[in-house]
Parts: C-alpha cells; structure tokens; sequence
C-alpha cells in the first residue's frame, strides 16, 4: 500500500464511528478488516479486472451477426459482409482462449464495445448491435460491486458507452496488518 492508500484508509476508519471506535489492537485490527472486506453499501460498481468471458459471451446476441438480407453478389452486400467478418475477428481476438479480460483497461472495454455495436447486419444494412444498445449487455458483465476497502480505494469514473464503474485501485481483501498501518499512519 502507498502512504496516500494507508491515509485513506485511515480517513475511513475515522469517519466510521464504529470502526474508529475500535481498540487500537490486533483484534480491533482484525475487526476493521472483516468490515472493510464487505461488500460495500450503497454498492459500487467497479470494472472488473478479471470479467469472465463466459459471461461476455453469454451476454451477446450472436445471430446478430448473420446478415437477414438474402445474400447477393453486389459490392456493398460484400462490404458488409466484410465489416461484420472484421468485428466478429476483433471479438474473436479478444476473448478465444482466455478464461477473462481485464476490464479494468479503457481499450480493452472499447474494443469489445467496438466489436458488439453497429453491425450492418440488419434489413438493407440496418447496423445491430449484439452486445445490446450501445454494448450494454457486454460492458454490464464486465463489472461487479466492489467490496468496502475496494470502493475506498477506487478512482475516478470511467464510463464506456452507456456504462459507468469505478477504475480499480486496490483489488481484493484487506489484511489486519495493513489495518494496523493505516491507523498507525
């Protein structure tokens, strides 16, 4: 943890009049943690480092990318054929033979918003999007509720599309030990 991380720890604690109230100890310490690595209430939404694709895939409307036209033989039948290949290779890129992606990286969340939006798939070319309007459904799976000393820590906002969550600036479980840090800072 970086000092400014410990003093915003610490801040936190102060400002809770139950966790300030606790003894300054390793129990009073290990008290704060246990806190600390609940769920934060009201939620926070964070971008995951770790989205499952499963669950991006899931999220995709796949037939959106099978043009309704009846195919022809025209350039502009051809071109769009072109464009949904180009997409669909982008999103294969991405996710094929990964268990997750980090979303927690703005190009990583433009890119597969990029590659589930205006597919010119529909009737005459009509653009569809399979990950939802504007990706929604994709970039929805690529967040989750950050836990108390995650939503402390977290920066600013980042929004993708219609979707926003807070970037990631400490991931996972406190340790009583950096508990008693914090508050010794």
């Amino acid at each position: 943890m970086t000092p400014a991380q410990l003093q915003a720890i610490k801040a936190a604690i102060d400002a809770d009049p139950v966790l300030a109230a606790k003894p300054l100890n390793s129990d009073g310490a290990f008290d704060i943690a246990v806190a600390l690595n609940l769920p934060a209430s009201p939620a926070v939404k964070v971008w995951r480092s770790e989205a499952p694709v499963a669950d991006i895939s899931d999220a995709i409307n796949w037939a959106q990318y099978t043009p309704v036209d009846a195919i022809d033989s025209t350039a502009i039948y051809t071109n769009r054929l072109l464009s949904i290949q180009t997409k669909q290779m982008n999103l294969q890129m991405m996710l094929q033979g990964r268990e997750s992606v980090n979303a927690n990286k703005s190009n990583v969340r433009a890119g597969l918003r990029d590659a589930v939006t205006s597919v010119p798939a529909g009737v005459g070319g009509a653009m569809v999007s399979p990950g939802g309007a504007s990706g929604v459904n994709v970039l929805n799976n690529c967040t989750r509720d950050a836990l108390r000393i995650e939503a402390i820590l977290a920066g600013s906002d980042a929004t993708t599309g219609t979707v926003t969550a807070k970037l990631l600036g400490f991931e996972g479980a406190i340790a009583y030990q950096t508990v008693e840090a914090a508050r010794a800072s």
